[in-house]
């Protein structure tokens, strides 16, 4: 990585520094571990410009990550306030997630953390700061209100843990992958021929081919969930291969190939190599979501069945 100081865009943030950071679409206290000014030499994505890996209070180290600064606002009396505004926007809003008995779309899922790749609109901000003027007394519950919402976060994460258990002989593939991108340099040719879109099609196909030759052709509320699970993996393929399923010997081409098919999504690019790889990161990226028991238990259910 680039040294801070030797990179001409300022960093508005520096190393120890406590601060509020987007996950998702609320905000969460987080305390800056590293600041560093990403040059184009330097991100393994592609990104450029000031950059934190931050740790997330009250969470396990596994969620420390890299972010960019626009994910990064100030600890202040106006960002609490926008944070607490958030949280309980959040709570009361209606999902839009499709819910069929006790099942819970992926593809609404994967829509809802578009948020964490840009923070929202800051058009409130201002007035934020004005109504924290007039509030100059804090409430004495407030740091123990904080501690409370630390632990129940903790719990959160810990509650929606999702397996994904690899087959035996897609581990050996996903080795044998590892090993021929990073230690023999052997780059799979791009498009290929039997892509992630291919592959999901060819999935969808074969269900809805099941379900009509056991229902008498009539629409069930299976064939909506296998449509709502197959559409969000492909969302989700799509959002963080560049992010997160390259290794870093990849980078270089995936920069390349995204210039030449500017009319294509990933999953139309790419096939079952990083797809594999997706499944081994979807735990995490399913773990900070608002599914209860029951839905994450189906979901679980159908993701391990496509890997059939």
């Amino acid at each position: 990585m680039a040294d801070t100081e030797t990179t001409d865009q300022k960093l508005n943030f520096e190393q120890n520094e406590l601060v509020l950071c987007f996950h998702g679409p609320l905000l969460y206290e987080a305390k800056i571990l590293k600041a560093e000014n990403w040059g184009p030499e330097d991100s393994e994505s592609g990104d450029t410009g000031p950059h934190y890996y931050v740790h997330y209070k009250g969470w396990k180290k596994t969620w420390d990550e890299w972010v960019p600064e626009e994910r990064v606002v100030k600890h202040n009396e106006a960002n609490l306030m926008r944070q607490k505004q958030l949280k309980d926007t959040y709570s009361n809003k209606k999902k839009k997630t499709v819910r069929i008995g006790n099942k819970v779309s992926i593809e609404d899922q994967a829509k809802s953390n578009d948020v964490s790749e840009s923070s929202p609109n800051n058009k409130n901000e201002a007035e934020l700061q004005e109504d924290q003027l007039q509030k100059e007394n804090h409430e004495r519950g407030k740091k123990r209100k904080k501690i409370n919402d630390d632990e129940e976060e903790e719990e959160f994460m810990n509650r929606l843990e999702i397996k994904i258990p690899l087959p035996e002989s897609l581990k050996v593939k996903l080795i044998d992958d590892w090993e021929n991108v990073t230690r023999n340099n052997a780059l799979l040719k791009l498009p290929r021929k039997y892509t992630v879109a291919d592959i999901l099609n060819e999935y969808l196909e074969f269900k809805h081919n099941l379900i009509a030759s056991t229902a008498n052709n009539q629409k069930s509320d299976k064939d909506d969930i296998h449509s709502e699970v197959v559409q969000g993996i492909k969302i989700y393929f799509d959002k963080t291969l560049g992010n997160i399923l390259l290794y870093a010997d990849e980078r270089q081409q995936y920069v390349n190939i995204r210039k030449q098919f500017l009319d294509k999504e990933n999953s139309e690019i790419y096939g079952a190599e990083h797809l594999l790889r997706l499944f081994v990161e979807l735990p995490r990226l399913l773990a900070h979501t608002t599914m209860d028991q029951a839905a994450t238990e189906t979901l679980e259910e159908h993701l391990i069945d496509f890997l059939k």
